[in-house]
């Protein structure tokens, strides 16, 4: 997307001075997005003032579309690329923004197609590609590109993965009681032949493993280490294969880990009891169809393809996968905006994070006690997240009011990962008393409230 970026670097040095005199003119930015959101607007309406009169002119659209992606505006953006291919039909432009939105739905193959005509230099392009192959299971492709994308740590995973298998699964359903269902969900399992403790996080991708367990285990870390998103930043990890996860009368083989220090976390989340081995992240349980009963602190796994069946009275909630792992729906805070929400049902004790930036805009800010307390967030490089109380929060259909929250849990470099806006961490304390099973036949999560 080379044009539309070099349009708005060139926009940038007017808009920053425009946004500062509002500000001090305003004396304030309370109650208001921050300002990149802002900055992606006046974008958006420079592009459309542009593009008026101007409706067979490639660059123009793409700006265009550009600019609507970042805001969410998914219908229009795809729009504008596809009448920019109707005129140059090998645009990299719109074949890169047509490409990002497939992957977002899930239509992998037209994925691959559009984004293998995007520019070599836009790395962008180029990490959505990857993440198409990842989900479709080609790893040898994705080792190959993982270099020209920014991946040059994953690459022996990777290859790992594509000549010894990945993901073999044994048995097709199991039921686990949860050890604990706050602030985390942790659930009893066996991790290479050993019983131990492992959260339940659709927030993160890959299994993560603590350290010390993994020395213990004879867990050999592969060549190289990669960035994984959990607990809304971005963390350093180990890469590794575990041999083998069970979990109840399920067993998956051949297990792409991550490797790290859980320590410091496995005190937050399970104080002065037995130490957390890990994490179960959603690349795991997508082999599945998972159910998370709040109400009765449980897990089931049942056979992926069956999918959830007919739930009287369920509330369906349409979701997106954003990357390669990120589950994504849409909502407001507060009566707010349209925000992206990724699925974190490992957020500590709450039911939405997300950064100070965004809490400020719902008029939130951290009163003075939890303004004393580091939070939960210390543990992952020193972000501090302060305690919040969110007056309401909506999910499609769902509403919560009075949902706990965390200020600063959301890194903001994570706002504009994917060259789209998201906002915010949905926690499982937004599903207290109900039931949350993913759907991956029709890309929704169904949610049963307690009876």
């Amino acid at each position: 997307m080379r044009p539309a970026r070099a349009a708005a670097r060139a926009w940038a040095g007017p808009l920053a001075i425009l946004l500062l005199l509002a500000a001090r003119e305003a004396g304030a930015t309370w109650l208001r997005p921050d300002p990149s959101y802002q900055e992606a607007e006046f974008a958006l309406r420079l592009a459309a003032r542009d593009t008026a009169g101007h409706a067979d002119d490639a660059a123009r659209l793409d700006s265009l579309g550009v600019a609507l992606l970042r805001l969410g505006r998914q219908p229009d953006a795809e729009r504008a690329f596809r009448r920019v291919l109707a005129l140059s039909p090998r645009d990299p432009t719109a074949a890169a923004g047509l490409g990002k939105l497939a992957l977002l739905h899930h239509r992998l193959a037209e994925a691959e197609s559009l984004l293998a005509l995007a520019e070599r230099e836009d790395r962008e392009a180029l990490a959505d590609l990857m993440s198409a192959r990842l989900r479709r299971g080609d790893y040898a492709a994705a080792a190959a590109m993982a270099p020209d994308a920014g991946e040059d740590g994953r690459v022996a995973l990777l290859q790992s993965m594509a000549t010894e298998g990945a993901w073999v699964v044994s048995g097709s359903a199991t039921e686990l009681l949860w050890k604990r269902a706050f602030p985390v969900p942790l659930v009893r399992v066996k991790l290479d032949g050993h019983s131990v403790l492992m959260a339940l996080d659709t927030g993160t991708g890959d299994l993560l493993v603590d350290q010390s367990f993994a020395k213990r285990f004879g867990i050999t870390p592969l060549a190289g280490q990669s960035l994984v998103f959990w607990n809304g930043g971005r963390i350093a990890v180990k890469n590794a294969v575990v041999g083998r996860l069970e979990l109840g009368d399920v067993r998956v083989e051949k297990v792409p880990c991550g490797i790290l220090s859980l320590r410091k976390w496995s005190n937050l989340v399970n104080p002065l009891e037995e130490q957390v081995a890990g994490v179960i992240g959603l690349n795991l349980l997508e082999r599945f169809t998972p159910t998370f009963d709040y109400a009765r602190g449980r897990l089931e796994l049942r056979p992926r393809e069956a999918g959830p069946g007919a739930v009287a009275g369920a509330t369906r909630v349409p979701f997106e996968i954003w990357g390669e792992s990120e589950l994504t729906v849409y909502g407001s805070l507060a009566g707010g905006r349209r925000m992206a929400l990724i699925l974190a049902t490992g957020l500590p004790g709450a039911g939405i994070g997300a950064p100070a930036e965004v809490m400020e805009e719902i008029g939130l800010k951290p009163g003075g006690v939890s303004r004393a307390m580091k939070g939960a967030g210390a543990f992952t490089g020193g972000r501090p997240w302060y305690e919040v109380g969110v007056p309401s929060v909506v999910v499609g259909p769902l509403a919560r009011d009075h949902v706990p929250g965390w200020s600063g849990a959301l890194d903001p470099a994570e706002l504009w990962r994917h060259g789209v806006r998201r906002d915010a961490l949905l926690g499982g304390e937004f599903f207290r008393d109900r039931r949350l099973t993913i759907d991956w036949q029709r890309h929704e999560l169904v949610v049963e409230e307690a009876k």
